[in-house]
């Protein structure tokens, strides 16, 4: 049995962190436009490969005092279905032990040098994605799970004051290099 175990591990080993992830549209919507908006919410090309996301959120009610983030990872078979578990946290506990939710801080890496978006509540300030590119995915997540070729898509909602304020929806093709 566990020569099987190698033997599988050997095959697969190689093909971790060979995948390319490319970013293919990317939606964020204010639920409240009272309370937040998306100035810039944008893929920029580097090349044909290889993009970036930038997203600008310009908060209109100060402080953000209390937040719950939503995470769902989702597969294009048929339409976009749930393929892997889906990730609900407080966020404003998130920061003052980030080990406490090893899957949110797994995901939070992997846009963490990119963010101000680094400390526990209350935020007093705008929330600002500036060039996250899709190596920090390849490298970070793609590292610890395997995941096959395909589409993908991110779906994140965030909520203060109990009530949910915005979505972000990233999508993502992923591929052999």
């Amino acid at each position: 049995m566990w020569k099987l175990l190698v033997l599988g591990l050997w095959i697969t080993l190689p093909k971790m962190g060979l995948s390319h992830v490319t970013f293919t549209n990317l939606k964020c919507s204010s639920y409240n436009p009272e309370y937040l908006a998306f100035p810039t919410c944008q893929i920029k090309a580097v090349n044909r490969t290889h993009k970036y996301i930038n997203i600008y959120t310009k908060l209109l009610q100060l402080p953000v005092s209390t937040s719950w983030v939503k995470i769902q990872f989702l597969r294009f078979d048929n339409g976009y279905k749930p393929f892997f578990i889906d990730i609900s946290y407080d966020g404003c506990k998130f920061f003052r032990d980030r080990e406490k939710n090893p899957l949110a801080n797994l995901f939070y890496n992997t846009f963490r040098n990119s963010t101000n978006l680094n400390h526990t509540c209350p935020y007093n300030h705008d929330v600002i994605v500036d060039k996250l590119w899709t190596g920090n995915l390849e490298k970070d997540f793609g590292r610890y799970i395997l995941i096959p070729n395909g589409d993908y898509a991110v779906y994140s909602e965030w909520s203060c004051d109990g009530t949910p304020r915005a979505s972000v929806k990233i999508y993502m093709k992923l591929f052999d290099k």
